[in-house]
């Protein structure tokens, strides 16, 4: 993809990641996004008919490069049936993720539908509805996770990685080409966020049912997987990071209510200058959640799961290329007077 940016900028934000699992990882990556845009990720649960609404937030300019549909279910081994705004995916149109102790989600690719709701977005939100799904009863409910590209962006590299969750722990290392600066870790415009999906998700204290996030080292959260974008019963019992969610939440995990931690992390914090890593475990320490989903947005040119990074075209300036010509045109002029 071509980003029109100057030598300066590109190098500025240029970053090489390569996600590695570690030998037991389950988490793969399904999907990398380079260019100007952003993300729009939410969730639902409920066991009711209809079942739940999903909303999006793209905004007008925006064109839709993808969008998956995400379904959790638990100790149940028949492929979901899912209603979305009429359309239904069953079958083979679901592609497996994986078990964890009879926990399991599955993807389904709706970028056409998706592309057709929203056209080229909107300042305000869209709204989308679950009509049906089945088995009603074992499914905790369904993760909307949407890519799209906008000239008015910043260049991000967006990455989704889907899978199942590896309860002892799972290693992500992101590794950067040239290492972190000082300037860019102090612009207000750098972001490097995590989203995690949660199924079978339910947190009513901090000492029962939750999952562990740590980066570089130190703790980022030790009560991922509160019941959010659901309810405390099966059948809701899903959490996603995205719209609504605060990114700077201090995931007070002191605290009773689920939502003490939003699965939405800006891991600013946890990096300094002359970092070239980025490592991220993730754990389910109560062998009772299932992380089917992860999602990375950073601010960078980056290669997902590839090295060396994409090439990106760098157009210069229009007044340094026809300097360049001009000096083309002068060589010409003296050959023709040497002749």
């Amino acid at each position: 993809m071509k980003n029109l940016l100057s030598t300066k900028k590109l190098l500025a934000v240029t970053a090489a990641l390569v996600f590695s699992g570690a030998a037991h990882a389950s988490l793969t990556t399904s999907y990398v996004f380079n260019g100007k845009g952003n993300w729009s990720l939410d969730g639902c649960g409920s066991n009711n008919t209809p079942v739940c609404t999903i909303d999006a937030a793209v905004p007008t300019g925006s064109t839709i490069v993808a969008a998956y549909l995400y379904s959790s279910m638990f100790y149940n081994s028949t492929i979901p049936s899912v209603t979305f705004e009429g359309q239904v995916y069953s079958g083979a149109s679901w592609t497996a993720l994986g078990s964890a102790g009879g926990l399991e989600a599955y993807r389904t690719d709706v970028t056409s539908q998706v592309s057709t709701l929203i056209g080229g977005g909107s300042a305000s939100p869209f709204s989308f509805t679950v009509n049906n799904e089945s088995p009603n009863g074992y499914i905790d409910g369904e993760v909307l996770a949407i890519i799209y590209s906008n000239p008015t962006e910043q260049v991000r590299t967006i990455a989704f990685l889907d899978g199942y969750s590896n309860q002892s722990g799972d290693s992500t290392a992101i590794n950067l080409a040239s290492p972190l600066t000082s300037a860019q870790l102090a612009a207000a415009s750098f972001e490097a966020t995590l989203s995690l999906g949660i199924g079978y998700s339910y947190q009513a204290s901090s000492t029962l049912q939750h999952s562990d996030v740590d980066v570089n080292g130190s703790a980022l959260t030790r009560c991922a997987g509160g019941e959010d974008d659901g309810g405390s019963y099966n059948g809701g019992l899903i959490t996603v990071g995205g719209l609504g969610d605060d990114p700077t939440n201090n995931h007070n995990c002191n605290a009773s209510n689920p939502r003490a931690d939003d699965e939405l992390y800006s891991l600013k914090p946890f990096l300094a200058a002359g970092d070239t890593q980025i490592s991220i475990k993730t754990s389910n320490p109560s062998f009772d959640d299932n992380i089917f989903f992860a999602g990375l947005n950073l601010t960078a040119v980056a290669g997902v799961n590839t090295s060396p990074p994409p090439v990106v075209d760098v157009p210069e300036s229009n007044s340094l290329v026809m300097f360049c010509l001009g000096l083309l045109g002068l060589v010409a002029c003296r050959r023709k007077k040497l002749v």
